[in-house]
């Protein structure tokens, strides 16, 4: 199974070659430098969600669409602007976290996270790695997608 870090890699990769970037250019884009997108295109760092919303503002795309496997062209299909914030993501694991009738205690000991860091990422105060990401979607039973409001 691909994971959502991979998924992101690979729609990343994908976007910037099609606009004929280098990485030099989308780093330039970001402030940053041609290693930093050479690392996350090969899968090295855990991407925080802030940093996948600042890569897809500087491609023109939802941010989701970086996130969603499947989805060939981004630039068509997607909502300019929605960037899943920490308050969103927060959310829609609450409510996903209620309608499955478990605790904050319940689903971080099911993520291997302490129940005050459920807490963070449900207000929004926290801003959540991908990998993160990804078990706790797979904890509640639901898709990343779902998270992100794709489906």
């Amino acid at each position: 199974m691909v994971s959502l870090r991979q998924t992101f890699a690979h729609n990343l990769r994908r976007l910037r070659e099609e606009r004929g970037w280098s990485q030099d250019d989308l780093a330039a884009l970001i402030q940053s430098d041609r290693t930093s997108i050479s690392r996350i295109e090969r899968l090295a760092p855990n991407v925080a969600l802030d940093k996948v919303a600042l890569l897809a503002t500087a491609l023109g795309v939802d941010a989701r669409r970086l996130l969603s496997a499947g989805s060939r062209d981004a630039r068509t299909t997607a909502t300019r602007g929605v960037s899943p914030t920490p308050q969103l993501v927060g959310a829609a694991v609450r409510r996903h976290r209620e309608s499955a009738g478990i605790s904050q205690r319940e689903l971080g000991d099911r993520v291997g996270l302490d129940r005050n860091h459920i807490s963070r990422i449900e207000v929004g105060s926290t801003n959540i790695a991908l990998d993160t990401f990804e078990k706790v979607a797979t904890a509640l039973g639901v898709s990343a997608a779902d998270l992100l409001g794709l489906k």
